[in-house]
């Protein structure tokens, strides 16, 4: 039971209190990350409302980004993501820190790799660290896969692009407890997996905000993709046909082509560009892309990341390998 307390005064909507209720509770830590809320039928007979009041509750937490609905599993309080950039920021910031007080002690580089090292052995064998290999065609996938990984404790997705596949399977087989792919590329990469277990098959998808910010645009706008990569690109197009916008044109400039950037940008009224994609862009083509900005140009980030049954089951697929080594 979730105590929450409704008031059928003019306290505002029902649902309303219900879910600031809920949310007050994750706030506070009542309510933990992956804690399975009541289903809706159930917490509506706790609380004598309509089972419609709590789908409208639930589907607002979701909203706001603070449970995630799967079907068929239920509902969930939802991982706190910090910014990856600011988390890389504060890492930096405190290895930085670390060397100067090395350098202070009179450490050389090469004594402080190995004491390092040392320790992050150390540090793997204490937390039991599930390595996990991503593989798919495209970098900017890989780092919004990898991004969304790190969020889960204890686990090191390191990236392939899918085209060393074949270079490194042998790596693959004996260095990771786990070989993640996409629905796309699965076929490809599962002859080179000799132990089936170890092969995690995820759907991507656009993220709600991503697919929000799609459809308000309208049909008529110059659009055009701003990325890395043609196979991303190509993501973007199929999901945008898909949604039924830009079906007849959709332009690409690929990042690192900074000569086509002016002409590029003066013919559009707006740029999707990936999640992430200030680490794969040169100054120039961040300038570029201010200035597009500035001159009244819309920009919309591709989000894209794995889908919520696929995410629940990687979950559950590392806390197996995590079980498995406490046993060993």
């Amino acid at each position: 039971m979730l105590n929450l307390k409704v008031k059928t005064d003019n306290s505002g909507p029902i649902y309303k209190q219900i879910a600031d209720a809920i949310s007050e509770k994750i706030q506070t830590g009542a309510l933990e990350a992956g804690f399975k809320l009541p289903t809706v039928r159930a917490l509506a007979d706790e609380l004598d409302v309509a089972c419609g009041t709590i789908k409208h509750a639930y589907e607002y937490l979701e909203e706001q980004g603070r449970i995630e609905m799967v079907q068929g599993s239920g509902s969930f309080v939802r991982r706190k993501e910090e910014d990856n950039a600011n988390r890389k920021e504060k890492a930096m910031a405190a290895i930085d820190g670390l060397f100067d007080q090395l350098q202070q002690l009179g450490f050389t580089p090469r004594e402080m790799e190995i004491y390092l090292n040392l320790k992050l052995r150390g540090l793997e064998e204490k937390y039991d660290i599930v390595k996990v290999a991503v593989i798919d065609c495209n970098p900017e996938t890989l780092q919004m896969i990898e991004t969304q990984l790190s969020q889960i404790g204890y686990v090191e997705p390191v990236v392939f692009p899918l085209s060393r596949i074949g270079e490194i399977a042998e790596k693959l087989n004996e260095e990771y407890d786990l070989v993640l792919t996409t629905t796309t590329h699965y076929t490809q990469v599962e002859p080179y997996i000799q132990d089936s277990k170890k092969l995690v098959m995820v759907s991507m998808t656009p993220a709600v905000r991503t697919t929000i910010s799609l459809a308000k645009v309208p049909e008529e706008t110059r659009a055009g993709i701003f990325c890395a990569s043609d196979a991303f690109a190509g993501v973007v197009r199929g999901n945008s046909e898909g949604m039924g916008k830009w079906s007849d044109h959709l332009p690409t400039c690929l990042m690192g082509m900074d000569g086509h950037l002016e002409k590029f940008f003066a013919e559009l009224d707006l740029v999707i560009v990936p999640e992430g994609w200030e680490s794969f862009a040169s100054s120039a083509e961040k300038q570029a892309v201010s200035r597009f900005e500035a001159g009244g140009g819309q920009v919309i980030l591709y989000d894209y990341k794995i889908d919520k049954g696929s995410y629940l089951y990687v979950e559950a697929q590392i806390k197996r390998c995590m079980n498995r080594k406490r046993s060993q």
